[in-house]
């Protein structure tokens, strides 16, 4: 005969079980909240570092929060597997480092605010094992003076510079060695961080070498000497599983390009390098490294339009990269970036938008079609733009009876910028009312708030200004980067005579 279990034994079996399973559950929530200045009430994203690169929409799933009025944010998920995070703020990272998280963990990351000593804090449950980021972080950036060195014009050769950032990299791995309280596997990723950085500060200093110098924007060519410590680094997958090594990428390209174009000349550069670096990426073994190089080029794309050849060599590219592409979510990273591009190419319905003018009143570009339309992104902060305002009414006053629109589309961001474009297009501005003869600005203004970031224009893939495109009388674009106001005409002649 079985014997029954006690009612009061029952009790405390489901009483502790209940007790098991909440902790459980408690324990399986983790939490990153902590601080970024200058992001007040906005969206942020938490994404895991393998699944985003900057610039991108992040496509795979991520958790979202706002940040409040002092920028301060926080997560909370039960989906948390571990690995290193990254918070995205309109597609770009926003924390100096990537964050390990484990379930459970409930970690506070506070970044500095630069106009005041620069601190960063890490703390909480979990936190200890990142407590290394935090001396780290005091190496680099205690007082500015690391930033403010490797931006200078003190170093004679730039054999001396990389000597300086090598010793600052060293400093780094010493106190990394010495820390006790990060686990090795840890260390050995951090590791590859400095190396990475490392890497991407010698390769960045030499855009910008001769400009610290002597005002010159050539790209710098050092010594064969100066590459040695790229023979260092594997560029394996364990070495990409950071941000670090995103940013890299951009810089390591450019270099291999500029030196496969040194004794080129400045056209056959801007009309054939982003072309080079494709047949470069796809002569590479398959690897994340080829998979962050091919994402770099996006970021040139809005240059490279101005390539009479750009869109096919770019369906070239993106037919070979198919097979090359190591990881699904890169490839499909990739394919979302590009898209947005393809639907840019001649012959393409121009992006609708619909943007308020001075009155307030919207107008949408789809109400010009049946004319040929000229756009001129443009902005009162910036100065190139307003030095072709002489040559934009010299245009307008050339078509002044034909079917021609000219509709100048200023990017303001906030409301007091907007003010300001007001005044200016009423000829009202005392410091550069003089482009204008003090005169209104003829033609259809619109403004786009946020600048670059208003939504209404963001298929243009504008990250420059001034910014032209050419649109026929179908609402088709002609060209997404299209000539300067001097030099648009053969083409607006072109249109009108098909349309006669």
């Amino acid at each position: 005969m079985r014997k029954s279990i006690p009612f009061k034994k029952l009790i405390w079996f489901f009483t502790v079980l209940l007790i098991l399973s909440a902790c459980q559950k408690k324990d399986s929530f983790t939490i990153l909240s902590g601080k970024i200045p200058y992001i007040e009430n906005e969206s942020v994203f938490l994404v895991k570092v393998n699944d985003y690169f900057p610039v991108f929409e992040c496509g795979n799933a991520q958790i979202v929060t706002s940040t409040d009025s002092s920028g301060y944010f926080i997560f909370k998920s039960d989906q948390i597997k571990s690995g290193f995070y990254q918070v995205l703020y309109n597609n770009y990272p926003r924390l100096e480092y990537d964050v390990y998280l484990e379930p459970g963990d409930s970690i506070y990351f506070e970044q500095p605010d630069w106009n005041q000593n620069p601190d960063l804090k890490i703390n909480g449950e979990g936190a200890k094992k990142l407590n290394y980021l935090v001396k780290d972080f005091e190496i680099l950036y205690k007082n500015s003076s690391y930033r403010d060195t490797i931006g200078s014009n003190g170093f004679k050769t730039e054999m001396l510079f990389k000597v300086y950032v090598d010793s600052i990299k060293n400093i780094r791995i010493q106190e990394l060695e010495a820390n006790k309280t990060t686990p090795n596997d840890l260390k050995s990723r951090f590791l590859n961080v400095i190396q990475a950085d490392f890497a991407e500060t010698l390769l960045s200093h030499l855009e910008n070498r001769n400009r610290y110098m002597d005002d010159s924007y050539d790209y710098f060519y050092p010594d064969a000497s100066y590459y040695s410590f790229l023979e260092n680094i594997r560029f394996d997958s364990l070495f990409c599983e950071s941000s670090e090594a995103k940013n890299l990428a951009k810089p390591f390209l450019e270099n291999r390009a500029r030196i496969a174009f040194k004794d080129r000349s400045e056209e056959e550069w801007w009309d054939e390098n982003l072309f080079w670096k494709f047949n470069y990426i796809t002569e590479q073994p398959k690897s994340v490294w080829t998979d962050y190089l091919a994402l770099s080029t996006i970021s040139e794309f809005s240059f490279g339009m101005f390539s009479n050849d750009f869109f096919e060599n770019l369906m070239n590219f993106n037919e070979k990269i198919n097979e090359l592409f190591c990881r699904e979510e890169n490839q499909k990273l990739f394919h979302n970036g590009i898209s947005d591009y393809l639907k840019l190419a001649p012959g393409e319905p121009a992006p609708n938008f619909a943007l308020p003018d001075a009155e307030g009143n919207v107008v949408y570009l789809s109400d010009f079609k049946g004319k040929i339309v000229y756009l001129d992104f443009w902005g009162t902060w910036c100065f190139p733009c307003i030095q072709e305002i002489p040559d934009a009414l010299k245009l307008q006053e050339k078509y002044k009876d034909k079917p021609v629109v000219f509709l100048y589309i200023a990017m303001e961001y906030d409301e007091e910028n907007i003010a300001n474009w007001k005044q200016f297009i009423l000829g009202k501005n005392d410091r550069l009312g003089q482009f204008l003869n003090n005169k209104p600005f003829p033609g259809i203004h619109l403004v786009a708030e946020k600048q670059f970031l208003n939504p209404d224009i963001k298929p243009y893939k504008l990250n420059f200004a001034p910014t032209y495109v050419l649109i026929d009388q179908n609402g088709n674009l002609v060209s997404a980067r299209a000539e300067r106001a001097n030099n648009i005409s053969e083409e607006i002649d072109k249109l009108l005579k098909e349309m006669n």
